[in-house]
């Protein structure tokens, strides 16, 4: 009996085992979150290398399918949104720099359209004159360039250095651009003080934009050092 009071049993470690299956299950549940991760990710690489690919025909592009799961998106038949960027690029054989597009509400289903397109590219010097000698009239001898952020015709009149500044407008699926100055050598004259039957032909000059996929249309279009930087927005975008 004195042995006994002096050693007294110890209870069963009930809370020991019970611990060890909440550390269990704890650990299960991570690895099946670790798991889906892991899954989703691979479904992410492999949807953006696919659309990458279909891209190809116009350029190599960076594409990034946003949102989290994609699992849920793919199964639903559509992504949240898509980024696609590209140095260069060419739809139709027209060139584009720049190139910065996102994608909303993108089917799996590639026959289908894209649901919204917000986007903006470069329009380099060399594809505005391509694009204006085809789809407008320009003086002859007169090519785009731009200075100090602005966009200006080039040539030469007497043999002196002739520009014309110009103001592009979005229209659409247009680039109306209308002369405001001409210099001429070292002399400038306001447009306006001038009669239109010497300017009628650097006036009101578009150029048609219909080459671009179904859709889209241009919402702003600004001069930048090495060409039109355009601004595009569309619903129903289809690249078919």
């Amino acid at each position: 009996m004195a042995r006994t009071a002096e050693y007294p049993r110890e209870p069963p470690r009930r809370r020991s085992r019970r611990s060890k299956l909440i550390v269990t299950a704890v650990i299960v549940v991570l690895t099946l979150i670790l798991g889906v991760i892991a899954a989703d990710r691979v479904v992410d690489f492999t949807t953006e290398q696919k659309i990458a690919s279909s891209l190809e025909p116009y350029g190599e592009a960076d594409v990034n399918v946003e949102g989290f799961p994609v699992l849920t998106q793919m199964a639903g038949g559509t992504l949240d949104t898509v980024r696609v960027t590209a140095d260069q690029a060419q739809y139709e054989n027209v060139d584009f720099t720049d190139v910065d597009a996102e994608l909303f509400d993108v089917p799996v289903d590639t026959s289908r359209p894209i649901g919204t397109v917000e986007a903006s590219a470069v329009i380099p010097l060399s594809t505005i004159d391509s694009l204006a000698t085809e789809h407008a009239s320009l003086p002859e001898g007169m090519s785009f360039t731009t200075i100090d952020g602005g966009l200006f015709l080039k040539g030469s009149l007497l043999g002196q250095e002739l520009l014309i500044g110009i103001d592009p407008q979005a229209q659409s699926r247009q680039v109306v651009v209308n002369a405001t100055t001409i210099k001429l050598g070292s002399a400038e004259v306001d447009i306006d003080s001038l009669p239109s039957f010497l300017t009628s032909s650097i006036s009101d000059i578009v150029i048609d934009l219909d080459f671009l996929p179904a859709g889209l249309e241009l919402t702003d279009i600004k001069a930048t050092d090495t060409g039109l930087e355009i601004s595009l927005h569309g619903t129903g975008v289809s690249l078919n």
